[in-house]
């Protein structure tokens, strides 16, 4: 039988080597990495083309009607929109001066109340 201290030592031997064996694969895999961008940087100075851009599809232009048109509708939006807001103002306006005849007409009311009808 082995003794339990040989297999302690074996699996920590075991242990250490796979680590050493994890650490070289790694090693590679940034050596190739860096291999590989120095490459890419390599072929994309010597190249004689110039870089290439993300091209986008040309829109042609409305026509001067259509342009007129969105012009015109525009104009009419913002036309009622300022006629709407005047109106509200205008009904503001109206609503207001009758409540405060209203809260006018209740105050004179009470002070008369209070001088001419409440007994003592």
């Amino acid at each position: 039988m082995t003794n339990p201290h040989d297999r302690d030592q074996e699996t920590k031997l075991r242990e250490a080597k796979l680590k050493a064996k994890e650490r070289e694969l790694r090693l590679r895999e940034l050596e190739l990495e860096i291999h590989q961008s120095q490459q890419a940087s390599r072929t994309e100075i010597n190249s004689s083309e110039p870089p290439l851009y993300q091209t986008k599809k040309h829109q042609p232009r409305e026509n001067s009607i259509k342009r007129f048109g969105n012009k015109l509708v525009k104009f009419a939006k913002f036309t009622g929109f300022m006629v709407a807001g005047i109106a509200i103002i205008k009904v503001g306006f109206f609503v207001g001066m009758w409540l405060t005849y209203l809260v006018l007409a209740g105050i004179v009311a009470a002070v008369g109340y209070q001088i001419f009808l409440k007994d003592e």
